[in-house]
């Protein structure tokens, strides 16, 4: 019961009223009583001042000061706690009270008062005047009695004036004394109150707070508690009540529990990231899909949290537009190198208002990128092989309708149509190669091969080709000594030709070409480098593509095939094919081989941990 809310405030009601009673008393206590002590004390002050200028004063006595009005001047401090000064009617004291060494500090204001109270006495037309000053809150207020002193045969004309100065020290201590009467018996009182209030506080407020805390216990998700319906009155009831609520809720709440449990595992098992905020724009739910789309991490610093994620990409504004319009939006988020295709759809309740939004975002850049291939690939495609079929028409209309008598120009057509006819059988050929390697139905058998012996094959089958090409021909690095590596014989003389092949062509006479052969420890590094024509740094990235030319124009002979088919067999094999080229300086493409050694130890310890596992 001490952290009771109705507990604390009901006591802080209880201190604040006696408190508040307490102050008002005061208050109207300071106002009430000041006036009537000051009455008092002037119905006091009065009769001993106007009798003592009446008889004693100077007025009274021809203008001479008398030795009982002296003595009561002198000593009317000491007798009846005021001080007393006699003016004559040129505003010079006659006599006055001495003034303690204690308001030494306020003689001067003191004497400025008095002086003008006189001042104002002469100059109106009654004989008497009161008022009060206040000197500081050091000094104090005093009351001013101002009384005229008159000739004795003409009672209109005023010869001087005795002020009748009074501390309001006594007073004022008197109405302390009752304040802290006042406040000492409220204290007495609220104590008093104390022990019997807060037993029937407690007695009061128990059974609620029981029922407060099955209250908490529900807002926590705990439904197994009920209050005692056995309480009388407004209590029972409420504890009725609150136990028919806690079933209730407890069925419910269940229900949504399984309902959201099932939507989250719907909503993670969607292969498209998905999020959905309400009206204001807080997010309701979300997949970790949504993060992987984007290509990006869900514990990253930039995107940690969903909300976060929004603002970077600033897709609250787009669901913010989707919200107001109350309409779809659909586009295309560009996002390093991705393409992801968002809709977000405006949610809306049975009453037709807009509760929220939900956006889908699914990355196409796969799809896209597939689609633009298939197009590249067919416009290749028929432009290698309209380029032929283009010729042997030209060729093939001028024989069928005779126009051609020659024989000499007759063989030169024929002979051109067999090359283009070649031509398009290698086209299709490589065509239908690549397809086989692509689709892993051309089986690739790997073996310890002596590269050596390879090596030393291919060049001396390309010395003559290169010399009729004007070409210098070289190897570099060529050992007996060197270790078997592990590949498929075979398919690496493929790949080699094609370099070779590449090498040639693209190197103008007089130039040169080089078969470097570098050992690494583990692998083994073959470079086909020439001083040819280069790659344009805009195309390194593409010389694998298929139907891939430098040469824009198609000018220069080959399918476009080549590099594809070297590095999708490279691929297939685990290998790799690496390309070095500065435009105008030559090219380097390099093939990285395992050696047989390494290949095989490892393939042993895998089958000696396999064989452990199984036992």
């Amino acid at each position: 019961m001490r952290n009771s809310y109705l507990v604390r405030r009901f006591f802080t009601l209880l201190i604040a009223a006696v408190i508040l009673w307490t102050v008002l008393t005061i208050i109207f206590y300071t106002f009430v009583a000041q006036p009537v002590f000051t009455r008092i004390k002037v119905e006091e002050i009065l009769p001993r001042a106007e009798r003592l200028v009446k008889e004693h004063s100077p007025a009274a006595h021809e203008g001479n000061v008398t030795p009982f009005f002296s003595q009561s001047v002198l000593q009317a401090y000491h007798l009846y706690g005021n001080w007393l000064f006699a003016f004559d009617e040129n505003g010079e004291i006659i006599i006055s009270s001495p003034l303690p060494e204690s308001i030494e500090e306020i003689e001067s204001a003191i004497m400025d008062s008095v002086a003008e109270e006189h001042d104002t006495l002469m100059s109106i037309s009654g004989n008497l005047r009161q008022t009060e000053v206040n000197l500081g809150p050091d000094a104090g207020r005093f009351i001013i009695l101002s009384l005229a002193m008159t000739d004795k045969d003409n009672p209109q004309n005023k010869i001087g004036s005795l002020i009748v100065v009074q501390p309001m020290e006594e007073m004022n201590a008197g109405i302390q004394s009752l304040n802290f009467a006042l406040i000492t018996s409220s204290i007495i009182v609220l104590v008093l109150m104390v022990i019997p209030v807060a037993y029937a506080a407690w007695r009061s407020f128990r059974p609620l707070e029981s029922i407060r805390q099955i209250a908490i216990n529900m807002s926590k998700g705990d439904f197994s508690q009920r209050a005692d319906e056995d309480l009388e009155g407004e209590m029972g009831d409420l504890a009725r009540s609150i136990n028919y609520l806690s079933e209730n809720l407890s069925i419910l709440f269940q229900e949504l529990q399984d309902q959201s449990s099932s939507l989250q595992q719907i909503i993670d098992g969607i292969a498209e990231g998905i999020i959905a905020v309400d009206r204001t724009g807080e997010i309701i739910t979300y997949n970790s899909r949504l993060w992987e789309v984007f290509g990006l991490h869900a514990g990253s610093e930039q995107f940690e949290t969903p909300e976060r994620f929004l603002k970077m990409l600033r897709l609250d504004e787009r669901f913010a537009e989707a919200i107001e319009t109350r309409s779809s939006i659909s586009y295309v988020i560009s996002k390093d190198h991705r393409q992801i295709s968002s809709v977000i759809t405006p949610l809306f309740s049975e009453q037709d208002v807009v509760t929220g939004a939900v956006g889908l975002f699914r990355d196409v850049t796969e799809s896209e990128r597939l689609e633009q291939t298939r197009r590249d690939y067919v416009a290749n495609v028929s432009h290698e092989l309209r380029t032929p079929l283009t010729s042997m028409r030209a060729l093939l209309e001028p024989l069928a309708e005779g126009m051609v008598k020659s024989e000499d120009v007759k063989q030169r057509y024929y002979e051109i149509l067999l090359r283009e006819t070649m031509r398009l059988s290698r086209l299709i050929n490589d065509m239908l190669e690549l397809s086989r390697i692509q689709a892993g139905a051309a089986g690739i058998e790997m073996e310890a091969v002596n590269l050596s012996s390879l090596i030393s094959r291919l060049s001396l089958r390309y010395l003559p080709i290169a010399a009729d090409h004007d070409i210098k021909l070289s190897v570099e690095g060529l050992s007996d000594d060197l270790p078997l590596v592990w590949t498929n014989e075979d398919r690496s003389e493929q790949i080699f030709i094609i370099l070779l092949d590449n090498a040639i062509k693209f190197t103008p006479e007089g130039g040169s070409v080089k078969i470097l052969i570098e050992d690494f420890g583990f692998y083994s590094s073959i470079s086909i480098i020439d001083s040819g024509v280069g790659i344009a740094d805009e195309d390194i990235d593409h010389v694998f593509d298929r139907f891939y030319k430098a040469d824009k124009a198609h000018n220069q002979p080959g399918t476009g095939l080549g590099l594809s088919i070297a590095s999708e067999i490279a691929t297939q094999m685990g290998q790799e094919i690496k390309v070095r080229s500065e435009e105008g300086l030559g090219s380097t493409f390099t093939v990285i081989m395992p050696y047989a050694d390494e290949v095989l130890q490892s393939i042993d310890q895998l089958k000696d941990v396999y064989d452990s596992d199984a036992h």
